[in-house]
């Protein structure tokens, strides 16, 4: 009899909600399965998809551009500016613009939309922009922050006092000098502070110079003596040290914090569920074998070389 009384009432509860699962279910199969897109996930991809329509539809513009010009773009305004005009109007920080050749924008400029440019950028002091392009070589002067994204086909530079609270991108390398804050970097090559890249074949030749050859999995905290020379990947929980001057020829992985020490060589990816602290002289991955460090907290003293990608959960920090 209870039992009974349970199904009535569950069907009387569920009753009202059949319609709307009905028409939820011939939605879906309407719809079909929902496809990531993997160039989604690609730091530049911001940048890509905004170059590829602003040159798109600017191709259709049939007169030369010789002054700044306005044109309808998708329902908003664009700028057009010419090679000719290196300083834009102020009108750029509250309309998406588009110059033709190199660009130095205003200092103390806080910009709302995007700029692109197919020559070089030059942001000014103490400015604020939602996403900045350049085709070049892309300079973020002292104090500039990045709300969105910025990306440079070449070289991104960008000066001490940054703020980098989106993605910043470059495909050939990322030049940054301390202090600054980031949350998401990726090129080839990221020289933070007066850095050089060293030629990593050089550094770990053969198994037999190696102190450790296997792959490391401990339960609790876990210290590597300083000069280590690891061939294998060490996973940990807690905390994870390495010690001065070690090269690690694998990936580390922790649950809590990894403190990395000077001068030491990492080739594989670095992941923490806690912060990272990386100190000076370090580098992390090589050129061709790209590296990524994943933190809470990332924070990388200077001089330092990074090829790959570095992302901050909550802040980085260049120091």
């Amino acid at each position: 009899m209870l039992s009974l009384l349970i199904i009535v009432t569950a069907t009387i509860f569920i009753l009202p909600f059949a319609p709307t699962a009905g028409l939820f279910l011939r939605q879906r199969r309407a719809l079909g399965p929902s496809s990531l897109s993997e160039a989604a996930y690609a730091p530049d991809h911001f940048a890509r998809s905004l170059i590829t329509k602003l040159r798109t539809r600017v191709a259709l513009f049939a007169q030369p551009v010789t002054a700044v010009t306005k044109y309808q773009l998708d329902d908003e305004l664009l700028l057009l500016i010419p090679a000719s005009v290196r300083r834009p109007p102020a009108e750029c920080a509250t309309k998406m613009s588009y110059a033709f050749g190199d660009i130095v924008l205003p200092a103390s400029m806080p910009c709302q939309k995007e700029i692109a440019c197919e020559g070089s950028m030059e942001s000014g002091e103490n400015g604020s922009y939602r996403a900045l392009y350049a085709a070049a070589t892309l300079h973020l002067n002292r104090n500039s922050t990045i709300i969105r994204w910025c990306h440079a086909d070449a070289i991104l530079k960008i000066s001490g006092g940054c703020r980098i609270t989106g993605r910043a991108s470059a495909n050939e390398t990322i030049e940054i000098d301390a202090p600054c804050l980031f949350m998401s970097m990726a090129a080839p090559t990221i020289l933070a502070g007066d850095a050089q890249p060293r030629v990593c074949d050089a550094v770990l030749p053969d198994p037999a110079s190696a102190t450790m050859t296997e792959n490391r999995v401990v339960r609790g905290p876990i210290s590597l003596a300083a000069g280590t020379r690891l061939r294998g990947s060490v996973k940990a929980r807690r905390r994870l040290e390495v010690g001065a001057d070690s090269v690690i020829d694998g990936a580390l992985v922790c649950e809590g914090d990894i403190v990395i020490g000077t001068r030491c060589v990492v080739w594989g990816p670095i992941v923490a569920e806690g912060d990272i602290h990386i100190a000076e002289g370090c580098e992390i991955g090589c050129l061709g074998r790209p590296a990524s460090v994943v933190g809470e907290d990332v924070e990388i003293s200077v001089p330092a070389v990074i090829h790959g990608a570095l992302h901050a959960r909550r802040i980085g920090r260049i120091i």
